[in-house]
C-alpha cells in the first residue's frame, strides 16, 4: 500500500505533539489502556466457551458509533445471551465473531482493535478521534491510503517514544479525547 508521504509528515508532527502532551496518570492510564481492555475481554471467557480472540472481537464488533462504556455493555449482554439493542451490523458482526474470530472484522478499524485487545500491541487502530487528531475531516473517514499513512504515522511516534504501537495510539487518543473513557 502506498503512503500519502506529504500527509504522513504532517500528521507525524501532530500525533507527535499530542503524545508529548499527555503526562501524569493521564499518560500511566493511556498506556495501559489496552491492557485493561484485554481484561475485560478475558472476563467475557470466563463467562463463555470463547477463546480470547473472539471475545476481543466480540467486544470490537460493538465498538462502532458507541462510547467505551456502551461498547462493554453490549458485548458483556452479547456474552450473556442477550441481543443488545444499538446498530444491527454491529450485532451481525459479533454474532460471526464467535464462528470466525478476527476474520469476521473486515473493517481496517474493527480488525485492528481486536487485535489491540488481544494483546498485539502492533496494531494501530485508526478511528474518528485518530482522523479528528490528524487533522484530516473526521465525519468523512478515510480511504485506505489515507488509513495505512495515519497508521504509519502512529508508528513513527510510537518509535521515537519508545512506546508499542497500540500504546501510542491510545496516548494520542487520549489526549485529542480528553481522557480514556
Amino acid at each position: 500500500m502506498k503512503l500519502n508521504t506529504q500527509l504522513l509528515e504532517s500528521v507525524t508532527s501532530k500525533y507527535a505533539t499530542l503524545a508529548q502532551s499527555i503526562t501524569g496518570q493521564a499518560l500511566v492510564d493511556a498506556l495501559a489502556w489496552y491492557k485493561e481492555a484485554q481484561e475485560f475481554a478475558q472476563h467475557l471467557t470466563t463467562l463463555t466457551p470463547w477463546t480470547l480472540e473472539v471475545a476481543s472481537c466480540v467486544v470490537s464488533s460493538f465498538s462502532p458509533r458507541n462510547k467505551w462504556a456502551t461498547n462493554k455493555a453490549y458485548a458483556l449482554q452479547f456474552a450473556m445471551g442477550v441481543n443488545p439493542k444499538g446498530l444491527r451490523n454491529n450485532l451481525r458482526m459479533a454474532q460471526a465473531s464467535t464462528r470466525l474470530g478476527f476474520a469476521a472484522l473486515r473493517g481496517a478499524k474493527t480488525n485492528a482493535f481486536a487485535r489491540a485487545i488481544s494483546g498485539d500491541m502492533s496494531a494501530v487502530v485508526i478511528d474518528t478521534w485518530m482522523i479528528k487528531a490528524s487533522g484530516l475531516d473526521s465525519t468523512k473517514g478515510v480511504n485506505k491510503t489515507q488509513y495505512a499513512t495515519l497508521a504509519a504515522a502512529v508508528c513513527k511516534v510510537a518509535y521515537a517514544m519508545k512506546w508499542d504501537n497500540a500504546q501510542a495510539q491510545a496516548a494520542i487518543w487520549c489526549a485529542i479525547r480528553g481522557g480514556h473513557a
